[in-house]
């Protein structure tokens, strides 16, 4: 039982880190003004953190540039989230320790959500299984 207690909680840490990312995103390419310290309040994470996950995006494909005008990460105008493109994480960038660190991420996120998958199959034929017939 302990196995099992420790894989959901580093699958919960992993959930929480993947909404990080995609609240970091969401709110860099959308409007206003987010320097590192503002996400940081925001999300609720240091700076640090803020620096790491930036730069986890980048490699990702989401062209986020630090704007040292306004003190404040922005993407190009135009950008959409919906125009990430895989492909362009070329063989040259797996040697950033970002782009590993992603790979890495990814893949055992892949790998758990197979799981999660099987799990969820077993617990419907189960349920289906003793599901009461209606007169």
């Amino acid at each position: 039982m302990g196995k099992e207690r420790r894989d959901a909680d580093r699958r919960s840490r992993q959930c929480a880190r993947f909404a990080r990312l995609i609240r970091i995103a969401r709110l860099v390419t959308g409007n206003g003004r987010w320097g590192p310290d503002d996400l940081a309040r925001e999300i609720d994470c240091s700076t640090r953190t803020v620096y790491r996950d930036v730069e986890i995006l980048s490699a990702a494909g989401i062209p986020i540039t630090f704007d040292k005008g306004t003190q404040a990460y922005r993407v190009p105008t135009g950008f959409r989230l919906g125009s990430l493109a895989p492909a362009t994480v070329g063989v040259g960038d797996a040697a950033s320790p970002a782009v590993h660190d992603l790979l890495v991420q990814a893949r055992r996120v892949l790998r758990e959500a197979e799981g999660l998958i099987a799990s969820l199959r077993v617990l419907c034929d189960q349920l289906e299984a003793a599901k009461p017939t209606r007169p």
